[in-house]
């Protein structure tokens, strides 16, 4: 599994907001089904994206790569 995460949580602002994660799944997800539908649901300040390759591709790539005035930004990976 890998996960991006990105936002303000990934800054250093001083009091952060939020974060936003891109999650790749991996080929056996869900190993816990129960875990996957709370993940489904939402967590409080987080907007996670549960994708799959491509579309993971897309949003590290593309939609986390810069901020909203096309400047080049940084994100964190988190490998597990």
């Amino acid at each position: 599994m890998q996960i991006i995460l990105n936002g303000s949580f990934v800054t250093d602002a001083f009091e952060p907001n939020d974060v936003d994660c891109a999650l790749l799944l991996s080929a056996d997800f869900p190993l816990d089904p129960t875990a996957a539908a709370e993940l489904a649901e939402g967590l409080p300040f987080v907007d996670l994206h549960m994708t799959e390759a491509k579309e993971f591709e897309i949003m590290v790539e593309q939609l986390y790569a810069s901020d909203r005035d096309a400047v080049p930004k940084g994100v964190i990976e988190v490998v597990l």
